[in-house]
């Protein structure tokens, strides 16, 4: 038999067929990797929480973005308390008389914003007056060669060359302890007299700086009181 008649009864060749093998090792592994980015992930977000509320704790603040036209800039600690019209535009007024014409100085006063003051002065008969006026206001210091009286109040005992009066009201001056007194009347004003304090303890009509009375409506105003007082209480011999 010849080669091409064996080849012919010989069952057709088939090569072997192998199945393909997947490796699942590869897909175990991604998963891991994408566990590990997940727990990375939630690392920041705690480990970022952390950062902000210990910045809080320590009172720090995240910087402001930059508004465009805006400078910022810090504030300090403690802002302190803005001062009023009044004290902004306060100003020193001097007057009084001084020599052998008077007994009294001259002296400077503070007045507060919206006051006017006038002076008239006679200086051979040694006579100086110091008006100062606000709103139906005033508040006159008046130098003269003249003599004065004392001041009694409830409780004292009495003395006739002393005026009584019914109501006062303390003030701590930079030259002396004063009394703002009166007696309150049904008047539509009020007419105070500045006593000063002397080293007895008792009260005097005339003060170091001549005789001050004051005139307000009646009821006066608490606010405008409080700017009489203080224009008192600053009152210093130069």
């Amino acid at each position: 038999m010849d080669q091409e008649t064996q080849d012919a009864k010989l069952p057709p060749h088939h090569e072997e067929s192998h199945p393909q093998v997947v490796k699942k090792g590869g897909g175990f592994f991604a998963f891991l990797g994408k566990v590990f980015i997940f727990l990375i992930i939630i690392g920041l977000l705690v480990g970022g929480g952390y950062y902000l509320g210990t910045t809080n704790k320590l009172g720090l603040k995240p910087n402001p973005t930059p508004t465009p036209g805006v400078s910022l800039t810090g504030s300090p600690t403690q802002t302190p308390p803005s001062p009023t019209a009044a004290s902004l535009n306060t100003k020193t007024v001097k007057a009084g008389l001084s020599g052998d014409a008077t007994s009294f100085k001259t002296y400077t006063i503070e007045v507060p914003g919206g006051w006017t003051d006038a002076r008239e002065t006679t200086v051979a008969a040694g006579i100086d007056k110091l008006t100062l006026t606000k709103n139906g206001y005033s508040v006159t210091i008046y130098q003269a060669p003249m003599g004065g009286g004392g001041c009694i109040y409830k409780g004292d005992p009495p003395n006739e060359m002393a005026q009584l009066y019914t109501d006062f009201a303390e003030i701590n001056g930079k030259s002396g302890q004063y009394r703002r007194s009166w007696t309150q009347g049904p008047g539509q004003s009020t007419t105070y007299a500045i006593c000063q304090k002397a080293p007895d303890n008792s009260y005097g009509s005339i003060t170091a700086f001549g005789a001050i009375s004051i005139v307000t409506p009646n009821p006066a105003d608490p606010k405008m009181l409080s700017e009489v007082d203080g224009m008192i209480a600053s009152l210093i011999n130069q």
